[in-house]
């Protein structure tokens, strides 16, 4: 074997890079038009950077991809073959990477596109569409952010419940376990009526709105 196994997807990996960038001035129009989106609301949303957005909301998975792949080369693991005693580094299991990474990439498509409403506001001064279509995004970031901090608040709790229990030994059991059942219910609840409210705004605003089949 010339070349440990991961450096075939590295090269794939620099070779889309290359067909990316080069040549130069044929992507040098794409360049510019990601850069008016995702600098908005400083330059006017044409219908051109509005579709590019939208675009951008449904490519997170792959804005996703292209994180953990930078992560699997820069770590170096690329270079540790499938049959070594060496063990990988585990950067997609840190913190830094599932709890703050990954969510403010969710969150990034939908900021542009929420702050794109609001610039097209601005210039109108028309409320409808546009403060409406902005509060569908603003419902989608707090939906993702409930998501992406729902295990914390999940692991906050269970550490709570292993303190209450070792003071409710002592004293009364029903006195506490009550309290948590109460706000986990509610946590969930509102995480729950958040998601169903999203969804069906941003539904209803699809068919009715985006595609004019109400």
């Amino acid at each position: 074997q010339i070349l440990p196994d991961g450096f075939y997807p590295l090269f794939l990996v620099l070779f889309t890079v290359k067909e990316l960038i080069f040549p130069w001035r044929k992507r040098a129009p794409l360049w510019t038009a990601i850069w008016h989106v995702i600098t908005s609301p400083i330059y006017l949303p044409t219908f051109f950077l509005t579709y590019v957005a939208d675009v951008f909301t449904s490519m997170v998975k792959v804005f996703q991809d292209i994180l953990w792949t930078l992560c699997f080369v820069i770590s170096g693991d690329f270079l540790i073959p499938d049959n070594s005693d060496e063990q990988p580094r585990h950067w997609q299991h840190t913190f830094w990477y599932k709890n703050v990474v990954i969510p403010l990439i969710c969150l990034f498509p939908l900021w542009i596109r929420f702050s794109q409403c609001l610039r097209k506001y601005y210039d109108t001064r028309q409320r409808f569409p546009h403060l409406a279509n902005a509060f569908k995004y603003a419902l989608s970031q707090t939906v993702t952010l409930f998501g992406a901090f729902h295990p914390l608040y999940l692991l906050t709790q269970n550490k709570n419940v292993v303190t209450v229990s070792a003071v409710s030994l002592a004293d009364d059991d029903e006195l506490y376990a009550p309290h948590y059942s109460r706000g986990m219910n509610l946590f969930q609840m509102f995480w729950v009526g958040a998601f169903v409210t999203s969804s069906l705004y941003s539904w209803c605003w699809d068919v009715y709105m985006d595609w004019g089949l109400g």
